[in-house]
């Protein structure tokens, strides 16, 4: 592995990992499903330190592009093998400069604008829909499996419920790194009573026809979310 790396200079190093990684995948030296090198063979190949490394890697887990799962190492995920039919082309990550920002960013823009045409369109079988996802995160035995299954079902019918097919299909484009993040969210943050208090205040919001009051709890909502992944994908170890 070592012939095929050079060593990162001392400039914006995440950035440059985070290309390198993909620049490997692109290039077909890491395939879906591969497991890569340990933290401490990274560390040494590109010649950066632990900090930095595990930035790059909690951003591309985060997107969807790696895997980390606690005692199994890091894998290249499968779905990256799709990249005809997925939305998120290689081009988007070329080049990355805080794309994970963007990305927490663009999904709060998208299901801010759906969230406010929900509340002022929604039918109450669209109600009834979106309060069945919420009432799936307060099931006895909660798995994390079925945590997300019901975090998924929220989110989605809040779109179908904005009556705009074409915002709807925006997030549907995105479903892989939401996911991905729904995945990351109930392996690093356990309990889902806060995320349920959050979502509460939404479908509040909703039910009461108030747009500007469901727009400011789904950014609330995304943005804490946002934040702590963030902050705690930087504690978690490669491999």
């Amino acid at each position: 592995m070592k012939s095929n790396l050079m060593h990162i200079e001392r400039k914006r190093l995440k950035d440059q990992i985070i290309d390198q990684i993909i620049a490997m995948i692109a290039d077909g030296k890491l395939k879906p499903g591969d497991k890569l090198p340990s933290e401490t063979a990274l560390m040494e190949c590109f010649g950066v330190g632990r900090s930095s490394l595990r930035e790059a890697v909690g951003a591309l887990s985060l997107i969807g592009m790696l895997t980390v799962r606690p005692g199994h190492g890091t894998h290249v995920s499968p779905s990256t093998g799709e990249s005809s039919s997925k939305p998120l082309r290689w081009g988007m990550f070329v080049g990355w400069r805080e794309k994970l920002h963007e990305f927490i960013e663009a999904r709060i823009t998208i299901e801010q604008s759906l969230v406010g045409m929900a509340a002022e369109r929604a039918t109450e079988e669209d109600i009834r829909e979106i309060r069945n996802g919420h009432n799936l995160l307060k099931t006895k035995k909660l798995t994390k499996r079925k945590a997300i299954h019901a975090d998924l079902i929220f989110h989605t019918s809040i779109a179908n419920a904005s009556h705009n097919s074409v915002l709807a299909r925006f997030l549907d484009e995105l479903r892989q790194p939401v996911k991905s993040w729904m995945e990351q969210k109930a392996s690093l943050f356990g309990g889902y009573d806060q995320v349920y208090e959050q979502h509460e205040k939404i479908l509040d919001a909703i039910q009461a026809r108030d747009p500007a009051k469901a727009r400011k709890a789904m950014r609330e909502h995304l943005e804490s979310v946002g934040e702590r992944l963030t902050a705690a994908l930087l504690e978690r170890r490669v491999g």
